[in-house]
């Protein structure tokens, strides 16, 4: 199973909206449904943000779905640097820790992202995934074939 192509054109602009608008100290617009993560390139050390959507909050942790798996930049930055800052609405954090979900545990948290955000979750999951129905054998491999990322927010920065 492959997920679809990154994006680009306009699909990439509009996933720039949430991080200008975050920088602009109006991070609270997007409900808590948008979180940012600082981290460095593990080869460029250049400063990078990235808008992540929460698929679930839980336990003090806030989870977040990678479409393209351990391949993300994103993620590869991270596991290599670690989070420098996570920031979620009005509050910053000085960084986060965070683990890579199990696939039963992916399977739970994209369950609950669907009950909680139905209309959402559909439009977002049949983009990554073409004919995703939420029936449980596609969530499955849904959760096998993407990654999903719990991070717990460091002590506000």
């Amino acid at each position: 199973m492959t997920l679809q192509g990154r994006p680009s054109g306009l699909t990439k602009l509009a996933f720039k909206l949430p991080v200008w608008l975050y920088q602009a100290h109006l991070g609270r617009l997007f409900g808590g449904r948008i979180f940012m993560l600082v981290h460095h390139g593990r080869k460029s050390g250049k400063r990078y943000v990235s808008g992540l959507e929460v698929l679930a909050r839980r336990d003090g942790e806030l989870f977040a779905f990678s479409a393209y798996g351990r391949g993300a930049d994103w993620l590869r930055n991270i596991e290599a640097g670690g989070v420098d800052e996570l920031w979620d609405g009005p509050h910053r954090y000085g960084g986060a820790a965070f683990r890579v979900l199990e696939p039963n545990e992916a399977f739970e948290a994209l369950a609950q992202y669907e009950r909680e955000h139905a209309r959402t979750a559909r439009q977002t999951l049949t983009r990554m995934l073409p004919g995703y129905d939420g029936s449980d054998d596609l969530r499955r491999r849904l959760a096998e074939a993407g990654t999903i990322v719990a991070f717990r927010p460091a002590p506000p920065a």
